[in-house]
């Protein structure tokens, strides 16, 4: 495979534009991959069972936006032996990195399509289900991107749209004040580049207002005594807060609190991690 900072120069069209490259968003793109992988593991057992229930089963044709390597994609191949999924993807890492981890075991039931969400170029009326998965809040124009989706998708088809609110993202007992300051300063480097990192409370009139109707809104969570506490380590990283003080928006100082809290909770017997993510789905 390419060496992955070859392909880590992507410039988008400025309608395209978003506030997230896997070049840039962490100290290296290695470590924001392993990341990613992290963050599916962390959530799948309590993720999937909502997107069974907004009708991903198998032998249906499904689209993921933003799919990014490959991970979910990778458990639904794996899950439905009968599905057939479109993987649209805009970075050409993160194409290629999908592309050798999925290919040759799925490549008969798998197209991965290098595409932006806002122009898929892809026909409308297709797709049973598409997923959107930590993407809409790093768009500057959400609603555009649903609207893609509910064209693409055939009439009942139905889009399930993932995404952060980082005022409500991981919570712990004891509490870890200096956790506020490390997910204040993500805030704002993802505002200065054009994303809302707090959209999670706004999906539901998102998905109205891009076309969708019978609009759904549910939290999808992970709890350290139910998946364990090592997990939440892997999926939160050292990678974004580390590129965080090189940019600027986080103090050294602040980041090394964050670490001495978190050895201290760790050391607790009676330690709970909680993160959430919000889910809403809507029907075309």
């Amino acid at each position: 495979m390419t060496e992955l900072t070859e392909l880590t120069d992507v410039t988008d069209p400025a309608e395209h534009r978003s506030s997230y490259r896997v070049s840039s968003i962490a100290s290296s793109p290695e470590r924001e991959i392993e990341r990613l992988s992290a963050q599916v593991e962390l959530f799948w057992p309590d993720e999937s069972r909502h997107y069974r229930d907004n009708g991903l089963r198998d032998g249906i044709a499904m689209v993921e936006l933003g799919s990014g390597p490959g991970f979910t994609t990778g458990k639904i191949l794996q899950l439905h032996p009968a599905i057939r999924v479109t993987a649209v993807e805009i970075d050409p890492l993160l194409v290629e990195v999908a592309g050798d981890r999925l290919s040759r075991a799925y490549g008969d039931r798998l197209d991965i399509v290098q595409a932006s969400i806002l122009d898929t170029g892809l026909p409308s009326d297709t797709y049973d289900f598409a997923l959107t998965r930590l993407v809409l809040e790093h768009l500057p124009d959400p609603v555009a991107a649903v609207r893609e989706v509910a064209r693409i998708l055939k009439p009942g088809g139905r889009a399930v749209f993932v995404d952060n609110d980082f005022e409500m993202h991981l919570m712990t007992s004891p509490h870890i004040p200096a956790l506020a300051e490390l997910y204040g300063a993500y805030c704002r480097s993802r505002a200065d580049e054009g994303g809302n990192p707090t959209i999670g409370r706004e999906l539901p009139g998102i998905l109205g207002r891009g076309g969708l109707s019978a609009v759904t809104f549910t939290v999808v969570s992970a709890h350290s005594d139910i998946v364990g506490s090592k997990s939440f380590l892997g999926s939160e990283g050292v990678g974004i807060p580390t590129k965080l003080v090189r940019d600027g928006y986080l103090s050294g100082k602040a980041l090394g609190e964050v670490a001495r809290s978190w050895r201290d909770l760790m050391r607790n017997d009676k330690h709970a991690i909680l993160r959430q993510m919000y889910l809403s789905a809507g029907e075309k």
